[in-house]
């Protein structure tokens, strides 16, 4: 009876799904008018908000129009709309229900509040749930046993003035689909939803690794697969012998009333602990994944761009099992998904925001192109407006479109423009120092965990300081060798930094390894500081005092 239930509800999700993707050819097929009706429809809904009053919505009838009348804008345009929405007032920026508010992850003291539509949700639980499942139920087909799946994806939020719940906008997508989760995934409630802060990673492995039939794992980012599986290579020996005696050892953090909950869901189960104490005691060298749980299919998390060198550790733990990279997306709109198991380029969403882009270089132009436009290998800054009242938004991503699913752009994402580190005029991206890193790792040998870049101007002429985190310590005395590397890497990826350190406007750039598990302590620490897993991103530019101070107190000073 047990197995059975999951498949139902997935066969009910995958349905869905398939009917998604013969819509959603439909609107890829068509996609420029489709995104142009969207906007208008838009504009006519909201025409009476007092933002659509504002900007005149009822005498917009053309794209030109609409980017005549209505400027850019960025967040702080909508901030004091949005104070307002949360103390109770309506009709303000969309007519649309909001339903949630999605905090980003910038500030722990003060984050945004993004609004979030309940067709934002609608499109989130269409796209990244039913839509994902179909496309991974068609890639692999019966490889796929449609056992429960192991969920990283916490539901934690607090409540606002209007009584609304605020929280991430992946947590809010879980939420949405709360009554099916424990037919779905191996996590109690307690852990899905915590309330307090606690050892989440020992917590969901204590119940996927008792159930041998764990079909996939589903995260945000793949830094929290990464980040569960480094925890399991660590610690496998205490949950083993919890597993064997059917208890949660007293170390581990969690409040004792989530304990005793948890307590009272598991029994001692002797033959499984054995079962994965074998496997175990054979290393983690070949692929563990398979081993300990041989019906897994798949993972299902963002796992591209600044993610990429988390999804080249995942390899070792994985093998050939498949990764569905899921979706392109923010907290203000999910904007592009994967319609391919494996692969790493989105196809934009028609239906879900109206899309203008800025190509790069051109970012002080008012001029913007509408997907039509768009050109193949050339790189653009996104401009969204969105189903929940944000209207030419500038998020700061740029993308690059790598070619065309029927008449809509596929895209990749390259980097945030708020993440490029210019100290001289040089604009080094996330691509470059990404490129420079990986290059650096394969020409010296080492195994890259994670890595940053700092941009010390406290030396004149300022420098960039590359932190770098590696499996294995790189001997101390090969610290001049490594530093010409990385300096040479970096010359290559962005000549123009090579050019400016040969005539003196830059000094060399140095590099500085950190210690041991550095990057999953800075995440750890920042759930405890109340920022939520599903929004942790890499720490690809140390561009903030905390951080600072942080990733220089590690520096490995031998």
């Amino acid at each position: 009876m047990i197995k059975i239930i999951p498949k139902a509800v997935y066969s009910l999700n995958i349905k869905k799904g398939n009917e998604k993707i013969k819509n959603f050819d439909y609107l890829t097929e068509n996609a420029p008018s489709v995104n142009k009706q969207l906007l208008f429809s838009m504009l006519k809904k909201n025409a009476d908000t007092e933002y659509g009053k504002r900007y005149c919505f009822n005498e917009i009838t053309t794209i030109e129009d609409y980017q005549k009348k209505v400027p850019f804008s960025i967040y702080d345009d909508y901030a004091p709309y949005i104070e307002r929405m949360i103390a109770g007032e309506e009709k303000l920026l969309t007519n649309d229900p909001i339903v949630h508010y999605a905090l980003t992850s910038g500030s722990v003291d003060n984050p945004k509040k993004i609004p979030v539509s309940e067709q934002t949700v609608k499109l989130y639980r269409e796209y990244a749930t039913q839509f994902s499942f179909a496309i991974i139920a068609r890639a692999l087909g019966e490889k796929w046993k449609k056992g429960r799946g192991l969920n990283l994806m916490e539901v934690k939020f607090e409540t606002l003035p209007n009584g609304l719940f605020a929280g991430s906008i992946s947590g809010r997508g879980v939420y949405s689909i709360k009554n099916l989760l424990f037919l779905m995934f191996s996590s109690p409630k307690e852990i899905v939803f915590p309330t307090e802060i606690m050892d989440t990673k020992y917590a969901h492995l204590r119940f996927a690794l008792m159930d041998r039939n764990l079909s996939y794992i589903v995260s945000a980012f793949m830094t929290g697969v990464s980040d569960l599986m480094k925890y399991l290579e660590n610690n496998w020996e205490l949950i083993v012998e919890d597993i064997k005696k059917g208890t949660i050892d007293p170390d581990i953090k969690m409040p004792d009333e989530v304990k005793q909950q948890l307590l009272r869901q598991i029994k001692p189960n002797p033959k499984r602990a054995a079962e994965l104490r074998r496997e175990f005691e054979k290393g983690f060298d070949t692929p563990i994944i398979k081993r300990i749980w041989p019906e897994f299919a798949f993972v299902h998390a963002i796992g591209s761009g600044g993610f990429s060198v988390y999804t080249d550790k995942m390899r070792h733990y994985l093998g050939d099992i498949p990764i569905y990279f899921s979706v392109y997306a923010a907290s203000e709109s999910i904007m592009a998904i994967c319609n391919e198991m494996e692969s790493q380029e989105f196809v934009l969403i028609p239906d879900s925001a109206f899309y203008e882009f800025i190509p790069v270089g051109q970012e002080d132009s008012q001029e913007t192109l509408t997907m039509e436009q768009l050109e193949t290998g050339k790189d653009y800054e996104i401009v969204l407006t969105n189903t929940s009242g944000f209207y030419r938004y500038r998020i700061k991503d740029v993308v690059r479109v790598v070619g065309w699913y029927k008449n809509c752009p596929k895209i990749q994402f390259v980097y945030r423009l708020n993440q490029m580190v210019s100290i001289a005029g040089e604009k080094t991206t996330e691509e470059s120092v990404s490129w420079a890193v990986k290059e650096f790792a394969k020409e010296v040998g080492c195994e890259l965990v994670d890595y940053s870049v700092y941009a010390d101007v406290a030396v004149s002429p300022g420098r960039y300081v590359i932190f770098i985190e590696t499996e294995k310590p790189l001997a101390p005395n090969r610290y001049d060798e490594l530093r010409n590397v990385i300096e040479e890497k970096l010359g290559i990826a962005n000549p123009s930094i090579r050019s400016k350190v040969k005539s003196g406007v830059l000094s060399p750039s140095e590099i500085a390894f950190v210690q041991e598990e550095t990057y999953a302590l800075y995440r750890d620490l920042m759930i405890m500081r109340g920022i939520s897993g599903n929004q942790l991103k890499p720490v690809r530019v140390i561009d903030t005092l905390v951080k600072e101070n942080f990733f220089f107190a590690l520096v490995n000073k031998e």
